[in-house]
């Protein structure tokens, strides 16, 4: 367990040990007493039961969403028995089948909390870290300076609770253990060879190997152990039961452990040590980030997409292929009808096309019309490569000074922080520190969704920054962000000794001399603002780092001003860069660092698309009222603002409805926008100004008029005020029937589509698709980018920087005549887009690890892999030995196999059996049609050792 979880209080056992409440057909029951029974176990009364833990009495009909159940039920009721249960759909609403039987888990532990988690456990032997110690004591000093601080009692176990509960314990010092760390397997290039070479030799010494991990790993890992030790493994119920097995006997056991050890008598590894990242631990869902890359670049039949080497085409769907057993071929349609069919081995050539296609000209088969094209797009590349490498290389001479504060005084900081950091958090704040050690110029783009915790990376850095004498700017686009900065950072920096002032046009005049006195004489160590901290009249003594919020609200301008020199270290952030900045990001010319981890209880904001409809519109915000929350009402323009105030007090007469709008003073502005978030005001009628800094948790619906006339990272920031509780939002985007262009829809679709956490990422980089982004060394924002998309163009660009470094651009694709390559089957994946969008990606894949990790998604969204799909998984995994060894085709028949290296010159005669006859190497070896691709696996493997 970690520090923090021994560190909290909890209720009794008993008072967990009555039986969860249970509902049978034919029951008795009184809705009245049962809904405050529910009331008691923690459910939310709602008028819409749609999420775990709600519940909603009316007459005789009950919804409820038990919290631990996967949907929710509706129980009918009839002379005060149960008459139905049934389970519904919570997004429809509708009833999906009957149950007989409804058990209703606890939606929130008893309140009663007053022992520590060691009364839960029964009582043995207890190892605690120092490092777990040291964290324990942390959030026990925190939740006392809380308590102090509100007046309320200490929520913590108190030492003398936890030294009470720790008596009954026996203490073991962890430096006993006889254990050793195991390798990390996934760093080699093949993790289950490079484990046999580890774990054969003590196997044969009698120890026994055990696999951990999550169920879905073990059971995506179990049947590729037992086919590379070619044994059987069993699976066990507990580490005990391992020790009952044969000396050498391999086993798996589902366990949440993120790391092996090596033992005297037992190898126990870990999932996370064959697959690492993509691990999961116990019942925890993939990472947002692992969705990431997959957020564009899908291709469905009906797509116009571009051929590496013909150009633009549009995908027909899939056809069998006649002469090679099971496979399917992708059939591409040119100008004047003509079609080409491509193999499953070649999908990594087609790529999604960028541009709008409503004028589109399809390219002709012989590729004449593309060549042309290519030609210029692939100049306009290779002389951006050329001119990255140039800009590198000149800011690898810029020095900047390198911050490292005193630890101490650092870490007394980071103890304020009353959370865990993610993990993406953690490694953001990592790398961030690592560029303000470095000796150069730190410019870093931060890209995380609202509040997921990127303003704890801007403290962070201004911390180290301010903590060793430099000083900071932090750059906002609105006062009320700017407003909401001051304060935390003022509060965070409190006992440091460090001075935060506030620039902006709500500053005084007074104000404002003090705080360009206090900058220019040093006394003041972290300025916020607006465009004021750019006034040509401000002058810094000492600074060091400048931090731009919401970059997407600044023009190329202020932004230029604001790095004012080149040895200044930048940190940028944003929920949804522009293109060019992103592009920037994307190939290298900014680092770049990715924050998808959603906050705790963080739900999806559901996202839908309607005609303005006064029904709907009073519904949405009529029900958001009565379940205590608060509204948005977002208008493209000011002069929206009457009408639309007009509509809504004639369609909802009753509700408590304050304005607010950019023509406002600035004091009054901010003070409307302070009070709604305080609570007052059932709706908040407003244009965009919205957008950035304002943070209203009671808020979860928001309706968006004329929804079209937003760009798309607007209304991704929009939607990014609800929802930010532990309710689900619900944005409704109002546009007219029939007067947008397909363009401007195209923009909404995507919103709607990308309605999951963590979306962001995946927004910009669709925008940047649509718009382009230009030129990355200048400041236009169109370009070769919208022609052929984001996804082709990051391919060429990165071929691209490869040969101007004098490396192997990587424009080739091994030619292997394996026989029959596999397929994934109609009869396992019935939707023909989506094994279409599944032969692209792995048709791309370049390294084994991603290959596991695709293997195991698919095992886990479609089941067991049929022989068909292992096989073209394994002639994958060829492919790719074949590209990292430098082989450019292979031919293995009954007889032989053919291996035909890249370079003539290339040796292989170290590999037992290789002989080497007109150009290729030979293996003379008898092998059928079971074993011939595992046999050429192993021989590219001891090829590549």
């Amino acid at each position: 367990m970690s520090g923090e979880a021994a560190a909290r209080l909890y209720a009794d056992p008993a008072d967990f040990d009555a039986a969860p409440p249970s509902l049978q057909l034919g029951e008795r029951i009184d809705p009245i007493n049962f809904a405050a029974e529910m009331e008691r176990l923690g459910y939310v009364v709602d008028d819409r039961v749609d999420e775990p833990g709600e519940v909603a009495v009316r007459g005789e009909v009950i919804d409820i969403f038990p919290s631990d159940a996967g949907l929710p039920a509706r129980i009918d009721i009839a002379a005060g028995r149960i008459v139905g249960i049934r389970l519904y759909d919570p997004i429809t609403q509708l009833t999906q089948e009957p149950c007989e039987r409804l058990e209703i888990g606890r939606a929130a532990e008893p309140e009663s909390k007053k022992v520590t988690i060691l009364a839960h456990l029964r009582p043995g032997r207890l190892y605690v870290s120092a490092k777990a110690e040291q964290r324990r004591a942390r959030f026990l000093r925190l939740a006392t300076e809380a308590a102090s601080n509100s007046g309320s009692a200490i929520d913590a176990a108190a030492q003398s609770l936890w030294a009470k509960d720790l008596a009954a314990w026996c203490a073991g010092d962890p430096a006993d253990c006889d254990v050793a760390p195991i390798p990390r397997f996934v760093e080699e290039r093949s993790p289950l060879s490079a484990l046999k070479r580890f774990a054969a030799p003590q196997l044969q010494e009698s120890k026994r190997l055990l696999l951990v991990g999550s169920e879905r790993d073990v059971r995506f890992l179990r049947p590729k152990i037992a086919k590379t030790f070619k044994a059987a493994v069993e699976a066990v119920g507990s580490i005990a039961a391992v020790h009952e097995l044969a000396p050498g006997a391999i086993a798996v056991l589902v366990a949440p452990v993120d790391r092996g050890a090596d033992g005297s008598e037992l190898i126990m590894i870990a999932a996370a040590d064959l697959l690492g990242s993509r691990a999961i631990i116990g019942a925890a869902q993939d990472s947002v980030a692992v969705g990431l890359a997959q957020a564009v670049g899908d291709i469905r039949a009906g797509d116009l997409v571009v051929h590496q080497d013909h150009g633009v085409a549009r995908v027909m769907g899939l056809e069998p292929d006649p002469g090679e057993g099971d496979a399917e071929l992708i059939a591409l349609e040119y100008a004047d009808g003509a079609r080409r069919l491509v193999t499953s081995q070649e999908a990594g050539l087609i790529w999604r096309y960028g541009a709008d296609g409503d004028a589109v000209r399809l390219d002709k088969l012989d590729g004449s019309s593309w060549q042309k094209r290519r030609v210029a797009i692939d100049e306009a590349v290779a002389q951006g490569a050329r001119d990255l490498l140039r800009l590198a290389q000149e800011r690898a001479q810029v020095k900047a000074p390198i911050i490292e504060p005193d630890s101490a005084a650092y870490e007394r900081f980071v103890a304020s922080f009353p959370f865990n950091e993610t993990a993406d958090q953690a490694r953001a704040i990592q790398a961030v520190r690592d560029d303000l050690g470095s000796g150069r110029p730190m410019d870093r783009l931060v890209i995380g969704d609202v509040g997921y915790g990127k303003t704890e990376v801007a403290l962070r850095a201004a911390a180290l920054a301010s903590l060793a004498g430099y000083q900071v700017i932090l750059a906002a686009p609105t006062t009320v962000l700017v407003r909401q900065h001051i304060e935390t950072f003022q509060r965070r920096f409190a006992t440091t000794g460090m001075v935060v002032a506030g620039l902006s046009r709500l500053s005084s005049a007074a104000e404002k001399r003090a705080a360009k006195a206090g900058l220019a004489d040093g006394s003041i160590d972290i300025v916020i603002g607006t465009a004021a901290v750019m006034a040509k009249d401000i002058r810094y003594a000492r600074l060091g780092l400048v931090i731009i919020d919401e970059e997407q609200r600044f023009g190329a301008a202020d932004k230029k001003r604001l790095r004012r020199r080149t040895d200044l270290h930048l940190l940028v952030m944003s929920a949804t860069p522009i293109p060019r900045t992103l592009h920037r990001a994307m190939i290298g010319l900014q680092q770049m660092s990715v924050i998808a981890t959603p906050p705790a209880r963080r739900q999806p904001i559901r996202t839908s698309l309607a005609n303005p409809d006064d029904a709907m519109i009073r519904t949405a915000l009529l029900r958001e009222r009565s379940r205590g929350g608060q509204s948005f009402v977002v208008v493209p323009r000011i002069e929206d603002l009457a009408p639309l105030a007009e509509r809504l007090d004639r369609i909802v007469p009753d509700l408590a409805l304050i304005q607010a709008h950019g023509k406002m003073a600035a004091a009054a502005i901010d003070d409307t926008m302070v009070r709604f978030g305080r609570g007052e005001g059932d709706a908040l009628l407003a244009t965009n100004i919205i957008e950035a800094g304002l943070d209203v948790p009671r808020a979860n619906t928001m309706v968006i008029w004329h929804a079209d006339r937003f760009g798309l990272a607007q209304l991704h920031q929009l939607r990014g005020r609800v929802g930010r509780g532990n309710r689900r939002g619900q944005v409704i985007l109002m546009t007219e029937a029939g007067e947008i262009a397909e363009r401007t829809m195209k923009r909404l679709r995507t919103l709607a589509t990308y309605d999951r956490l963590g979306a962001g990422f995946a927004i910009s980089t669709a925008d940047l698709d649509q718009r382009g982004a230009g030129d990355p060394l200048a400041d236009t924002q169109a370009g070769h980018m919208k022609l052929i998309g984001v996804d082709l163009y990051q391919h060429l660009f990165q071929a691209a920087l490869k040969e101007a470094r004098g490396e192997d651009a990587g424009l080739w694709t091994p030619e292997l005549n394996l026989g029959s390559a596999g397929c994934l089957p109609s009869e396992w994946i019935p939707d023909a887009d989506i094994r279409l969008g599944l032969y692209v990606r792995l048709s791309r894949l370049v390294d084994e690890t991603r290959l596991d990790a695709l293997e195991g998604e698919l095992a886990d969204r479609f089941g067991p892999l049929p022989p068909a799909a292992e096989r073209l998984i394994d002639a994958s995994r060829i492919a790719i030995l074949a590209r990292a060894t430098g082989i450019a085709r292979i031919d293995a028949g009954p007889a032989a196999i053919a291996i035909t290296p890249r370079e003539a010159a290339q040796d292989m005669s170290k590999c037992v059996g290789l002989a080497k006859k007109d150009g290729r190497w030979l293996l003379k070896e008898q092998t059928d049609d079971a074993d011939r691709l595992a046999r050429v696996t192993s021989l590219l493997e001891s090829i590549g050792a």
